[in-house]
């Protein structure tokens, strides 16, 4: 068996896997294959026989429609992959520790009689996603090598082969270091590692951030979904119903909030969301993640608020659709009554809170109902079976 990560270059091919084929999945999966140096394997579970039989189309802004696309290989599971030494292995699947843990995914990979483990790239929500692997690995005497991403992407699978991808995408990424969230500068071999994954993912035609630190990345990241998602969950209305004005008689478009009303909405809605940033702004200092643009700003709630009006208040659908007609993935999987990433979006704040005597009584709150949601659908889907 080569192994195709020594002396990595940016011209020598190398073998890499991802792990999912949903939206993020299908577009990462792409942008490595049109690389040119990567052989990508991709597992695709349930989407697996449509496309093996037609392969998927990728309606992308930025690289075009990628009819009947597939990758160099496609495999049923973990198992049936793990015949090979790979470079970079990319997991793509929603983080869902209360469903199945990152490492029981992973574990053909893990236990598999390698030379050298791979270095493990997770592109996925939340925080404290890759503690649980990190140990895993361990046993194996060989250091773990985990890249953790914040991927910055809209992107939708709108039929179980079919990807609707905007005009952009970033990956954010930086080294895992467990329990360090100071350590501000990258190592020679952590950079060789870095820039290894990177020089595919721009021969690939997309964008990559290299940074010294990943977590305080990831955190801002979370900030956002801990906050909107939330109401997107708990009310289960898009963010326009908060944000956008009704249309005039020659527009047409829904949610929108209805004025009689939208006073009070100013008056507690908007006040609450700005006290959950500032709860996760005092929990980022505790962290010690600095007031500064590449930390946690001090003004993040400012600017969340902004954020929100900007993208969810359009004077016309037209010029706002991609953004409005995006949902949390989080609302699409309650909608679909699959599970939600709970735990490590709302969750893994909440415990990094408590361990540093942090309180966040609205995040709590946030967190309690939603388990509440997640439990009924993990209820519901045990009875399916």
């Amino acid at each position: 068996m080569a192994d195709n990560r020594k002396g990595i270059c940016p011209i020598s091919m190398q073998d890499v896997l991802v792990v999912g084929l949903g939206a993020v999945g299908a577009v990462s999966a792409y942008i490595l294959k049109n690389s040119g140096i990567a052989r990508v394997t991709v597992v695709a579970r349930s989407n697996y026989s449509i496309v093996q039989d037609r392969g998927i189309d990728i309606k992308s802004g930025r690289f075009g429609d990628q009819l009947r696309w597939k990758p160099d290989r496609l495999c049923k599971s973990v198992a049936e992959a793990a015949d090979t030494l790979y470079t970079y292995v990319v997991v793509v699947t929603k983080c869902l520790p209360d469903v199945l843990k990152t490492s029981e995914l992973l574990a053909p990979l893990i236990h598999a009689s390698f030379e050298d483990q791979p270095t493990y790239v997770l592109v996925q929500n939340g925080l404290g996603i890759e503690a649980d692997l990190y140990q895993a690995l361990k046993p194996t005497g060989q250091q773990p090598s985990i890249i953790s991403v914040a991927m910055f992407i809209l992107a939708n699978q709108i039929g179980p082969n079919i990807i609707q991808h905007g005009d952009h995408e970033q990956y954010v990424c930086g080294m895992y270091r467990p329990n360090d969230f100071t350590t501000n500068v990258n190592s020679e071999e952590e950079l060789q590692i870095l820039n290894g994954f990177g020089d595919i993912i721009v021969k690939g035609g997309s964008s990559i951030d290299i940074v010294p630190e990943i977590q305080r990345r990831k955190f801002v990241k979370n900030m956002t979904n801990v906050v909107l998602a939330a109401i997107c969950l708990l009310t289960r209305y898009t963010l326009p119903s908060v944000f956008r004005r009704p249309p005039s008689a020659e527009e047409s478009y829904t949610p929108y909030y209805f004025p009689g009303t939208q006073p009070l909405l100013e008056e507690n809605t908007i006040p609450m969301m700005r006290g959950m940033v500032h709860e996760l702004v005092t929990l980022a200092r505790a962290l010690g993640f600095p007031d500064s643009e590449d930390g946690v700003p001090a003004d993040s709630a400012d600017r969340l608020i902004q954020f929100a009006r900007d993208t969810y208040s359009p004077v016309s659908w037209e010029t706002a659709s991609a953004h409005v007609a995006n949902k949390a993935s989080t609302l699409v999987d309650c909608e679909k009554d699959v599970p939600m990433e709970v735990e490590v979006i709302w969750g893994s704040v909440v415990r990094l809170a408590r361990e540093r005597q942090v309180d966040m009584p609205r995040v709590e709150m946030a967190y309690s109902l939603l388990l509440v949601m997640q439990n009924q659908i993990l209820r519901k889907g045990s009875e399916r079976k």
